[in-house]
């Protein structure tokens, strides 16, 4: 089985957690992993391959040139590492002619040897569609019949990319359209691989909204229960979304979060705080401390009057 995941530096220990978490829900697998990167911290590199070692047989870091990337649009926080995904074929040994592509947010909790066996026919990919269909299909000028997926868990053709040259005709794609850009390389491949993609079930990535969304938990209907299903038997849990929706957010409500934080203890970076913990000041501590003494003495006083 071939993995592939891409990191920054602030998802180097998230990435240990998941591949910690593949290990451990495929334990009789033969597993090899290629990592790609821009440039990270080269100690916490080391830190992460050698946590790897202890229990992959085969772990490649692939540190990728931006420059590649030229030409995609960013705004905000996001960085051209966001479409590192569409350097796979470029990146990975021509040998290799298909990969599990992870997110670095995610947890694997069952067997992937049947996502894996899948047969992607004349598909480029498998994966899970995304929720919020009709919004994502007008948004991208889709045909009303086709799907949109989400690339956090996918099956990749690597020779059909490779022979469709995803990353040129990606940055074709993103330099004729950019107001469609806002899932990034999400959007990019949706668009690029429409109608030729394979529908996955849905435990193969398990998104937040079948837990957090009203419409997914009616057992009475045909969306409800094959949410369902997922729930009671999911092999990805995909902490898809930003903020409060990380399991590693102080606040996140996500019913997986106890597992992922199990997990994170066999790491490295089990003692790293949770994110979002509101911390205060020495001067906050000490104007606070004299405040509970202010209010004590005048409790005190106030006994002492007659």
């Amino acid at each position: 089985m071939i993995i592939a995941c891409t990191i920054d530096n602030n998802y180097i220990r998230h990435c240990a957690v998941m591949l910690k978490s593949l290990q451990l829900s495929n334990p009789t697998e033969s597993i090899s992993v290629y990592i790609l990167h821009g440039v990270i911290d080269s100690g916490e590199r080391a830190r992460l391959a050698a946590y790897l070692g202890d229990f992959l047989s085969s772990v490649s870091f692939i540190q990728l040139d931006e420059e590649m990337l030229a030409g995609f649009p960013v705004f905000g926080h996001i960085t051209l590492a966001t479409y590192f995904r569409l350097l796979l074929p470029a990146a990975l040994p021509h040998a290799v002619e298909k990969v599990i592509y992870l997110d670095s947010d995610l947890i694997v909790v069952d067997s992937l040897r049947d996502l894996w066996q899948t047969a992607l026919g004349e598909n480029s990919i498998a994966a899970v569609e995304e929720h919020n269909q009709e919004f994502d299909r007008h948004r991208l000028a889709l045909a009303e019949d086709s799907l949109v997926f989400n690339a956090g868990a996918m099956l990749i053709d690597l020779g059909r990319w490779r022979r469709e040259n995803i990353l040129a005709t990606g940055l074709e794609f993103a330099n004729t359209h950019p107001e469609r850009i806002k899932h990034w390389d999400q959007d990019v491949l949706n668009s690029l691989l429409e109608a030729r993609w394979l529908p996955l079930d849905w435990r193969f990535n398990a998104l937040p909204h079948l837990w957090m969304h009203p419409e997914y938990a009616d057992a009475s209907t045909s969306l409800g229960r094959q949410a369902e299903a997922a729930r009671v038997s999911p092999a990805v849990i995909h902490f898809a979304g930003s903020g409060l929706a990380k399991p590693w957010h102080h606040r996140c409500t996500h019913p997986w979060r106890q597992r992922y934080l199990e997990i994170r203890q066999q790491t490295p970076w089990a003692s790293l705080p949770l994110e979002g913990i509101p911390t205060t000041s020495f001067g906050d501590r000490l104007g606070a401390l004299r405040f509970r003494i202010k209010c004590a003495g005048k409790q005190m006083l106030n006994k002492l009057k007659p």
